[in-house]
């Protein structure tokens, strides 16, 4: 049997919506995968001043950050994983599997880009379907 939980996706300072400003490189929290065993993102980015742009990645790492929201060498990208987005240019709402090799804790490496709008805006679920 299985039970899926959904949560926020969030900043490092707890925000559920997170500022993508220009060219930014934010870091979401990071957060456990636990008995994690199919994963599904629910994501939307907004702009009243344009289009969005935005590359969106997963990055995975076996022990929390040094510091929330900052690089970490220990953070990466499996080699074998595609980027979620590498243009999300749309501001509709998205859903996607996403399919992360075993780990502990992972967390989202969003970047604007080039043609990213100062204000965009990106909120995101994350569910995680647990066998119990």
């Amino acid at each position: 049997m299985s039970k899926v939980f959904v949560q926020d996706v969030v900043s490092s300072a707890g925000a559920t919506s997170i500022a993508i400003a220009s060219t930014a490189v934010v870091y979401t929290q990071s957060f456990k995968l636990a008995w994690g065993e199919y994963f599904g993102l629910r994501y939307q980015a907004v702009s009243a001043g344009g289009t969005p742009d935005l590359k969106i990645e997963l990055q995975q790492g076996d022990v929390p950050p040094t510091t929330e929201g900052s690089a970490d060498a220990e953070y990466v990208e499996a080699e074998n994983m595609s980027d979620i987005e590498t243009n999300l240019t749309t501001e509709t709402v998205h859903r996607k599997s996403i399919s992360p090799p075993p780990s502990v804790y992972a967390r989202f490496k969003i970047t604007g880009n080039a043609a990213n709008p100062a204000d965009t805006v990106f909120n995101a679920k994350l569910s995680i379907s647990e066998d119990i």
